[in-house]
Formats: C-alpha cells, structure tokens, sequence
C-alpha cells in the first residue's frame, strides 16, 4: 500500500510539473513491464498544461462553487467536506443561476456569456466538456478566470469506440446487419483485419494517447502521430512529429483518425488534399469535432473511392440534416457523437473535480487548465 500512495504522489507531483512522461514513469508496474517485455499499463494520465503556479491559486477563507449540474448527493458531501469554507451552490439554470453567479468563485459545468459578466469575483471555471471552443469567448480569453476542462475523462470510452469503429469497417459489420435483418446469408466482399496496421493519429492528447495504446498492444499496430504540442514520444508509438508532417503521414496509414480539438488552426483541415492522399483501402475516422473535416469532399472521397471507408461520431452540424448527402454515402457509419457516454464517466468527472477542489482550495496548480489563447 505504501508503494502504491509513493507512486501516486510522484504522478500527481510530475503531472503538476507539466511532464507527462515522468508521470507515466511513476505509474506501478509501468517500468517493470517494460523490463520485462510485457504490454505496460494503461497510461492514467490527467493534462495540465500551462499549469497555474503553485501559490497561485485562491486559499480563500470562504469559496463559492456554483452549478447548475445534478451532482450525486455522495460527491455533494465529498466536496464540501475538503474544506469548510466551501460553500456547493445548487442552482437552476436561468434567473436563479445568474443571480447566484454575482458572488460566486467557481462554476462547475453550464453557464452563459451573461454569468461570465456579472460573476466579478468569478477565479475558476471547471468545463465539463473536453472541447471548449464554444465558450472561448474574447472577454473569457481575455480575463484572469482559468478555465479547466475533462480532457482526459472521456478519453477510456472514446477510444472504444474509435476501435470499434474501425472493426466495423474492416469487417463489414454494417452490411451484415442489414442482412441480418432480411434474414439474408451471403458473405460480404473485401473484409480485412486490422491487425498489423499502420495509424495515423492526429492529436495525442488523452483520446489519442488512449487509442495508440488499445491499437498497438491490442492489435499489434504501428502508430504515427503528430500533435502541436513538445510530448513525449511514449513507447507504442513509433513516430511522433509536428502537424506539419500531416501531409507525409496521410499516404502511409491504412486508418487515419482524428482525434484533434477544435480550433482556427485545425478547422477543415480533412480536406480533398489529405483524402486524395490516402490510400484507397484506407479508413477515416473522426471522434473529434465534425468541423475538423471538409464533409463535401469526405462525401466524394467515398462516392469516388478515394478511401475504402469512414467512422464518424461527429459532424459539421449536430444534428446532421438527414437530406445530408452524408446519410447517402457508401460504407459509412455515423454514431451520432455518443462516443462518450457510458455511466462511468460521472464518477470521473467527479473525481477529477473534487481533486481540483481540494488543489485549488490549497492553493495548488490545478489538473487540465487550458490555454485559452490555443483553445485546448
């Protein structure tokens, strides 16, 4: 038990520092099944990056928390017991949530522009999304408030579904469905393993990092990848590289996947020039945003042949027209951006938030605060 809470401390305590790799390090059993020439753990990593400094944060005698969420009555106790100044404000949205947000501190989940304005002592905003690129307003950008977010907390159940859309298309899972329900046996043609694959992966951050591992101990396939950020390359990935290299990645994979956020930079960057680049055997798949893709031409990539197929849980528009000639598209799967839910995820969320209580109350750098002025 005392290895474990050592090796629990020196994770919290590198992850503050900003090192994800010295964090993944600390993990039990990391090392020692590197050594040893097994799979290593799943990494349970927690992004914070910029970090707040340390004696940055708001040890204050008295701390607001408004929300509008329905936090479980165990999780209620849990945060108002890691301090007694801490006062868990339960509010409904609407007149009553703007009114409370004039005092508050912190605000744990939905909130509008206007709440943003009147909160003037407002320090701390916990997002329950990972994405953030809704609520990036100029006055927030431009503020003091830190804004933290869920990457992360999604990440398990995100990765699953990457996975199992990629199996689903390699193996003709949608088309033996349909003839399942007209009682129709007949083998469907070009079915493939994705075992031994090569995956291109575009963002590394939690879902990215989460689904190189499951691909590559799980089925054996090699992992590129480019992400913005300076990250460590970990071990089951075998090139990591700047979004520049994008364009010599695309030809090489037989699934690209995107697991980027939302922002100026990335927006449409799926585009006629990637698709075309692909291999025509190849898979898209995109739990990301929707607008990170170009729809008009991922729809004639699959008209066209382009590329063999694609697996999407988001879209430009959410819900998607169903006139959208994306509907129509051959070898298609849309999941209708559910990728995250599963009863799990509660419980995370609540871990992560109650762990930023307690830092923030002390004074502590908080887990997962994002850099306004990137947008992740």
């Amino acid at each position: 038990m005392a290895r474990e809470n050592l090796s629990r401390r020196r994770f919290l305590s590198d992850v503050a520092a900003g090192s994800t790799g010295a964090a993944l390090a600390t993990m039990p059993g990391v090392l020692a099944a590197t050594d040893a020439g097994m799979a290593p753990a799943a990494p349970a990593t927690m992004e914070s990056y910029p970090i707040v400094e340390a004696g940055k944060g708001a040890a204050l005698d008295h701390i607001k928390i408004l929300t509008g969420e329905g936090i479980p009555e165990y999780h209620q106790e849990k945060i108002r017991g890691l301090s007694p100044g801490i006062e868990l404000a339960l509010s409904k949205a609407g007149d009553q949530f703007h009114r409370e947000a004039r005092d508050a501190h912190v605000i744990y989940g939905g909130f509008s522009r206007e709440d943003v304005a009147a909160a003037k002592q407002l320090r701390w905003i916990q997002w329950t999304a990972a994405g953030v690129e809704n609520i990036l307003w100029p006055e927030l950008v431009d503020s003091t408030i830190v804004l933290t977010n869920m990457q992360r907390i999604y990440s398990p159940v995100i990765s699953e579904s990457a996975i199992g859309l990629m199996l689903a298309l390699a193996r003709g899972f949608p088309q033996y469905t349909l003839q399942t329900r007209e009682r129709r046996w007949q083998t469907v043609p070009g079915l493939v393993e994705i075992s031994g694959m090569t995956l291109g992966l575009v963002g590394l951050g939690g879902i990215g990092t989460d689904t190189a591992y499951r691909a590559h101990y799980g089925f054996n396939m090699k992992v590129l990848a480019v992400d913005p950020k300076p990250l460590p390359k970990p071990s089951f990935v075998a090139e990591l590289h700047s979004p520049e290299w994008l364009p010599k990645m695309a030809p090489q994979v037989d699934i690209l996947m995107s697991a980027a956020p939302h922002t100026r930079a990335t927006e449409g960057m799926f585009n006629e020039t990637v698709f075309r680049s692909m291999k025509r055997t190849a898979f898209f798949i995109n739990v990301s945003r929707g607008k990170l893709v170009d729809t008009p031409a991922l729809v004639r990539a699959l008209e066209e042949g382009w590329i063999a197929g694609a697996g999407l849980d988001v879209a430009y528009k959410e819900p998607l027209p169903s006139d959208d000639p994306l509907w129509r598209a051959p070898n298609v799967i849309i999941t209708c951006h559910t990728s995250a839910h599963s009863p799990k995820v509660e419980g995370r969320q609540m871990d992560l938030f109650s762990e930023n209580v307690r830092r923030y109350v002390a004074g502590l750098p908080l887990l997962n605060v994002v850099d306004k002025k990137r947008g992740y």
